[in-house]
């Protein structure tokens, strides 16, 4: 088989399961793209976990591209084809590569970390967002901790305290070069005093010394700009340069909790997709504008792959929305019907509930609504396309 042909089997294959006819040229082909990758002896960071990774790959971003060119695979990177692509774009000027294994099925995520060999592997957080694929969290996490057992004594873990079963990988950590970040004081980095500026984004001290002030909106990205400081600080970076290009070069990537403005109108545009753990946190946000806003209009579409729980989970979001200071709540999609009997069950027609079936009517619904001061915040699975719908009804306004 000629090169040309073998490249793209490999291209066809790798994404999928090997089978036994194929297996030897693509291992063939992974053992070449590790030397490659072993060519090079750089800094390489890999970033695992149910959410949050691309967040915290753009605020490393912005803090290392100030010492030179960077290697990033591109936005959302789930599949391990797209890995290698890009570790073969390595070239002498890169002075570190940033790796975002988004992969689901377990086996290739392995196969993946094993060709990247990343010195520095951060775990963000263990979810829900993929159960019925991957198995509940402990599947999950076992699946993820892949990328610490495939450490080397002289490399770098950096795991987030908050959540247990990323804090307890530490013990199956191949290195004692474990650190971590979260909100506990027990942390390596930790942050307190947080203090949400509504439209000026957050402000936090880290390690009870260090005053950041960043442009996002929620303690997830807190929590993923911990992990991108602790890194940067195993790179020797300072703190004030850290600083620096959080100030200077980060920026929400659109859909991923951003803020917008259209006069006197406010949106949190969390439109690229909606989990289990990402809405108590968006809800969370949008409860911190109630001092910058008349009224806080919660735009909210169904999950995704959830099975058969999927009444039960909906309706558990509707009881917990049901608590919050939130006077408007739109739910879009079959299941998000849901949400509103359990806001129903819980605040007795108090909040202000209405459903849209599909997302065409969701910006006509929400201008009913509106009025001066306002803030909008707008979530849902990707299938229902919301970002489209947000701009559709910016663009109204």
């Amino acid at each position: 088989m000629d090169g040309k042909n073998l490249d793209k089997l490999y291209a066809e294959e790798f994404s999928l399961m090997m089978s036994p006819e194929h297996s030897d040229y693509i291992k063939l082909n992974l053992k070449k793209i590790r030397e490659y990758r072993r060519s090079y002896n750089i800094p390489v960071i890999g970033i695992a976990g149910s959410e949050g990774k691309s967040t915290t790959k753009g605020m490393l971003s912005a803090i290392l591209s100030q010492r030179g060119p960077l290697l990033e695979t591109p936005l959302d990177c789930d599949s391990a084809t797209t890995v290698t692509t890009t570790l073969l774009q390595l070239e002498k000027s890169h002075r570190y590569a940033l790796i975002e294994l988004g992969i689901i099925n377990h086996e290739q995520f392995k196969l993946a970390v094993e060709v990247t060999e990343p010195n520095i592997g951060i775990i963000t957080n263990i979810g829900e967002a993929q159960h019925t694929r991957m198995g509940d969290r402990y599947l999950l996490a076992d699946a993820k901790a892949d990328l610490i057992r495939h450490m080397s004594a002289e490399d770098f873990a950096i795991l987030n305290i908050d959540d247990d079963l990323v804090s307890g990988m530490e013990s199956l950590a191949s290195t004692q070069r474990v650190i971590k970040y979260g909100f506990n004081q027990a942390a390596h980095f930790y942050a307190t005093d947080i203090n949400f500026l509504g439209p000026d984004g957050v402000e936090f001290t880290l390690n009870n010394y260090y005053k950041f002030k960043l442009p996002v909106f929620s303690s997830t990205a807190i929590s993923n700009a911990l992990a991108a400081i602790a890194t940067a600080r195993v790179l020797n970076f300072e703190f004030e340069e850290i600083m620096e290009g959080l100030k200077d070069d980060f920026k929400l990537i659109p859909g991923r909790g951003n803020f917008i403005t259209k006069g006197d109108i406010q949106f949190l545009d969390h439109t690229y997709n909606a989990t289990v753990n990402s809405v108590s946190k968006a809800c969370e946000s949008l409860v911190q504008f109630k001092k910058f806003s008349k009224k806080l209009i919660l735009v909210l579409g169904s999950l995704e792959d959830l099975g058969d729980a999927a009444r039960e989970i909906h309706m558990n979001i509707g009881y917990y929305i049901s608590a919050l200071p939130i006077e408007v709540v739109i739910t879009v999609g079959d299941d998000a019907r849901y949400i509103g009997e359990g806001i129903r069950k819980i605040n007795h027609n108090k909040k202000t509930v209405q459903h849209s079936p599909t997302p065409n009517e969701v910006p006509a619904t929400v201008q009913q609504f509106l009025e001066p001061h306002s803030t909008v915040l707008m979530m849902g699975g990707r299938a229902l396309h919301l970002s489209d719908q947000l701009h559709k009804l910016i663009t109204t306004l």
